[in-house]
């Protein structure tokens, strides 16, 4: 590698490290590494919740995130009989999905769809998540293992901001109704990840899933007040 492409290889780590605080995106891999705490906390989110504005739902699904990882984003506009969902479906952590050539900036690996769905459809987006305890205050201290399945949502609707995570401690998660009822606006094109109970032994730095994939990316999120504790 020439000194000209290891300046700008370190320029660009640079950027990235100077800018941790999410845009509310997740297509670029180069950047959701760094943005990915601040992205699962809905921060871009937090900043426009008032009352009178758009209504926005956004839910994490962690199929281990080396493995799998799907985002749903809906926005509904007041008064709409429809809401856009915008699905992006990836392995988390910086891969081999992107390079640096003398051809510039190749990213690959993210799949993304967009497609409104109607009332109905979103109505049944948000009885699952009343059905399953979404109203109720999210749980203090509650630990979110990037190695383990789990589902995060959080909506602003009328300025009202709220969060609740699902994993198996408190959750049957392979009989979470949240990939059925996403279905209907999810064109990805990427079959879902079916939780199963993956085998860790170890969590300082490494996991293995005991299906034979490896994965390099191991952290936690601890849930705070309606929130993360960041």
């Amino acid at each position: 590698m020439s000194i000209l492409n290891r300046l700008f290889t370190f320029g660009i780590l640079a950027v990235l490290l100077a800018s941790c605080t999410s845009g509310g995106g997740t297509s670029n891999p180069l950047v959701r590494p760094f943005e990915w705490f601040s992205y699962a906390n809905g921060d871009d989110i937090r900043k426009t919740c008032e009352p009178g504005t758009v209504s926005r739902y956004r839910i994490i699904y962690n199929g281990l995130y080396d493995e799998q990882v799907r985002t749903y984003n809906i926005s509904q506009w007041p008064g709409a009989k429809e809401a856009e969902q915008i699905t992006r479906v990836f392995k988390g952590g910086i891969s081999t999905d992107w390079s640096i050539s003398s051809a510039g900036l190749d990213i690959a690996g993210t799949h993304t769809s967009k497609k409104n769905i109607s009332l109905k459809d979103l109505v049944a987006i948000e009885q699952a998540l009343i059905a399953e305890g979404f109203e109720k205050p999210a749980i203090k201290g509650q630990v979110l293992h990037s190695d383990e399945f789990y589902w995060i949502a959080m909506v602003c609707r009328d300025g009202v901001f709220k969060y609740y995570a699902w994993t198996d401690r408190n959750a049957d998660i392979a009989k979470l109704p949240f990939s059925e009822v996403l279905s209907k606006g999810d064109e990805t094109g990427i079959a879902f990840l079916e939780p199963y109970v993956p085998i860790q032994y170890s969590r300082n730095s490494r996991y293995y899933s005991g299906r034979g994939r490896g994965g390099s990316t191991y952290f936690t999120m601890q849930i705070g007040d309606n929130g993360l504790n960041l």
